[in-house]
């Protein structure tokens, strides 16, 4: 075990699986519905998938199948994160267990890989992007020449043609190497911008061919850019659209961070972790006399400005595009692993566990020693974040069965009721979400009751009533609505909510569809 242990690859690979398992092992072994989830009950959409520009997530399904196979999704998913775990701490060369441990800890127990999950049916190609984004930092920085551009780009390539948010994740490994970079006092400027322009010669051979490729996907599936969170609204970059999306960038960068603006844990360790990390950036440039040459501060204040816009790039394309969704924000992750780096940058070896029992070394490294602390604690309540999360998924999906079995069982107490009949279904009993109180926002899967239209309601009802109805289109519904049996009809849970209309079974949870004047649907989204 010493010898593995000894292995910095082997160690860090193992700690992140063996941590993987213990915080989202009780993901893995159950199975849990989010909204999305009922489009996708059987099948990634591969024409929602290429239309969104995400063109590589298709061949995920070639590869494990047509099912949302729970435990299989996220041992990959973890296997892809222990490996860009491994990635990291090589590029960044963390020699001491602690810092390899904790880097281990930080890059899969987050609150990012745990909205992730609600996506289950998609969280194995999702991670594989991750890992193809730190792959393509890693090959640009070790690789010389054009083997380091080339294979930096392709793997950056695959990782947006997957999703397309993971863009961020590359550029701010890449910003941490420029920041060690300018640390260094024997770094020359002339260094300096050769390597930015290594990156940016990566960057834009990436983009470049995925631009390339989503026009070609587009060609060969008959489709374009979907309306999606202002995806096919880009363009239009004037001195106002760009000024509000850095505002939207430093805001949301806040939010993440700073989530609902409370004194709790998670938001004051945030605030401890970022006033260390300047403390300690700032000891760096004392230390190493960094004050005396003026361009390297005003690079680090450039540097520091820059982290909000990058970790939210996308807020650049549209005024459409939200960060709605925690899953697009992986690179706000690493921001926590920059003492680790910082401090292995300064003393060559962040120490081992066996010397930070000695009281000389916590001492001598007394400052070094509470931020490795803090981020225990940090790891600690992530892991605290994800069993809450997943608590709420858990009592969602109960709640979702319980309801779908009573709406099923009173249509098996009318008359005439068929297995095969029609039905046609009216309104929702929609709930506002349950977020985790002290976490980022994740997304509206972690919550009670989210079903929202006819087409949820079906796919809900048939999976966990193990039904299979012939669900009544628009035009159906239309017309039953204008009946004399639809009017005297009263919202769920009244005795005369579920009724045989024509042949149809009809269920009113709400009025929100019907229209009070005349009785006419409005418009549904099908």
């Amino acid at each position: 075990m010493k010898e593995f242990l000894k292995d910095r690859r082997k160690a860090v690979f193992a700690m992140t699986m063996l941590f993987g398992f213990l915080t989202h092992g009780f993901r893995l072994t159950n199975k849990f519905y989010c909204n999305d989830s009922w489009n996708y009950m059987e099948t990634i959409s591969e024409g929602w998938t290429v239309a969104i520009g995400r063109f590589f997530l298709p061949l995920v399904e070639t590869f494990r199948g047509n099912y949302e196979t729970t435990w299989l999704i996220g041992v990959w998913s973890i296997f892809c994160i222990s490996l860009a775990a491994v990635l990291v701490v090589e590029l960044f060369d963390i020699r001491g267990s602690v810092g390899q441990a904790l880097s281990a800890a930080i890059l899969v127990v987050n609150p990012v890989i745990t909205g992730t999950f609600a996506y289950m049916y998609t969280a194995d190609g999702y991670f594989f992007g991750m890992l193809c984004s730190v792959l393509s930092a890693y090959l640009v920085m070790r690789l010389k020449g054009w083997k380091g551009i080339a294979g930096g780009a392709l793997a950056l390539f695959t990782a947006m043609a997957l999703y397309q948010a993971y863009i961020s994740v590359t550029i701010l490994l890449l910003l941490i190497l420029l920041l060690l970079m300018l640390c260094d006092p024997e770094k020359k400027p002339k260094e300096l911008l050769a390597a930015a322009g290594r990156f940016l010669g990566m960057g834009v051979a990436a983009m470049a061919a995925y631009l390339i490729g989503m026009n070609v996907a587009w060609k060969l599936h008959d489709t374009g850019m979907a309306d999606y969170m202002g995806m096919d609204d880009a363009g239009g970059y004037s001195a106002a659209r760009l000024l509000t999306a850095v505002k939207s960038s430093y805001i949301e960068f806040a939010r993440f961070f700073l989530v609902r603006w409370e004194a709790n844990f998670y938001n004051v360790s945030n605030v401890i972790l970022l006033l260390s990390i300047v403390i300690l950036i700032l000891w760096i440039c004392i230390r190493r006399k960094l004050f005396a040459q003026p361009w390297r501060i005003v690079l680090l204040i450039v540097w520091a400005l820059l982290l909000p816009p990058v970790t939210h790039i996308y807020s650049f394309i549209s005024e459409g595009v939200s960060y709605i969704s925690i899953i697009m924000c992986y690179s706000m992750v690493l921001i926590y692993l920059m003492p680790l780096i910082l401090w292995q940058d300064v003393l060559k070896d962040t120490g081992d566990f066996a010397g930070w029992c000695r009281p000389d070394y916590l001492k001598k490294h007394v400052f070094q020693v509470l931020q490795s602390f803090l981020l225990l604690l940090i790891s600690l309540h992530f892991v605290v974040i994800a069993d809450q999360a997943y608590e709420r998924m858990h009592l969602a999906n109960e709640q979702i069965r319980n309801l779908v079995n009573r709406i099923q069982y009173r249509m098996e107490m009318q008359e005439g009721y068929t297995e095969d009949m029609e039905v046609a279904l009216y309104g929702n009993l929609y709930q506002e979400p349950e977020y985790v109180p002290s976490a980022p926002m994740m997304p509206g899967v972690v919550s009670r009751l989210y079903l929202t239209n006819q087409k949820d309601y079906s796919s809900a009802i048939d999976w966990f009533a193990s039904s299979h109805h012939d669900w009544a289109g628009i035009e159906r519904r239309k017309a039953l609505v204008r009946t004399a049996e639809f009017a005297q009809m009263q919202p769920w849970p009244a005795e005369s909510c579920v009724r045989i209309i024509d042949g149809t079974m009809v269920i009113l949870l709400s009025e929100e569809e019907v229209d009070e004047y005349g009785k006419r649907i409005s418009d549904y989204q099908e």
